[in-house]
């Protein structure tokens, strides 16, 4: 009896990861429409484990949920794009003010070796690793730096802004080229793990998340996935 619970949790959390991926690296496009029966035939998974993993994305804000239609990746418009970078650009570097000041060396050490072994794999690739193992990277660096801060509103928030800033972050790398080639040793993120005053540090991420506010919306045109997305307006309550 353990064995099938735990087959079926093992099946439901790869259906999970699988479809995640999949948003997040933007192989499912912002806005586009999902059905159980589809994702089954395309994945290869029943639909209980897809149910389950559509609910979880659901609750992540990933998936909208269309009563009697189906399910919608959670369409990406330019405002929501520009709302996401002014929230960002206000909590991030305090975000890494924080973390800097409170993180162990041993968390600093984990971070900077994540991108050494990006690096790594860079090289022994010939070329850039995979967007999601660049994003992975990046998630996993600003999640250290939460939880070093201790504050469980700060922890929350930044994981509920995650998976739209990650799948923003896969479409400037596979729409621009330029974005796309910047060497992993000159990442923004590195650097910041470097900066022994945690303000100048600070400052700098402030500095960044703007100039790729400003970059994200001068190349969106560029985006039909995002331009051609849904625009909600929910009914006043």
């Amino acid at each position: 009896m353990t064995d099938v619970s735990d087959s079926r949790v093992s099946l439901n959390e790869t259906a999970y990861r699988q479809l995640r991926g999949d948003i997040i690296a933007c192989r499912l496009a912002p806005g586009q429409r999902l059905t159980e029966k589809q994702l089954a035939a395309d994945m290869g998974f029943s639909v209980a484990p897809l149910r389950d993993a559509l609910i979880r994305l659901d609750h992540e804000g990933l998936i909208r949920t269309l009563p009697r239609k189906g399910y919608q990746v959670t369409p990406l418009t330019p405002k929501s794009i520009d709302d996401l970078f002014g929230v960002w650009g206000l909590v991030g570097p305090e975000l890494i003010r924080l973390g800097l000041r409170q993180a162990s060396q041993a968390q600093l050490d984990a971070a900077r070796e994540a991108f050494d072994g990006l690096d790594a794999l860079s090289q022994e690739q010939g070329g850039s690793p995979s967007v999601l193992l660049d994003i992975d990277v990046v998630n996993r660096t600003f999640e250290v730096l939460a939880e070093a801060t201790g504050n469980t509103y700060l922890i929350n928030f930044f994981q509920q802004l995650m998976g739209d800033m990650s799948r923003i972050r896969a479409l400037l790398l596979t729409s621009d080229r330029t974005s796309a080639a910047t060497g992993l040793a000159d990442h923004w993120v590195r650097h910041i793990l470097d900066e022994q005053d945690v303000d100048k540090a600070a400052e700098h991420a402030r500095r960044y998340i703007e100039d790729v506010h400003q970059h994200v919306l001068r190349v969106i045109i560029r985006w039909p996935s995002v331009m051609s997305s849904e625009v909600s307006v929910l009914p006043p309550r």
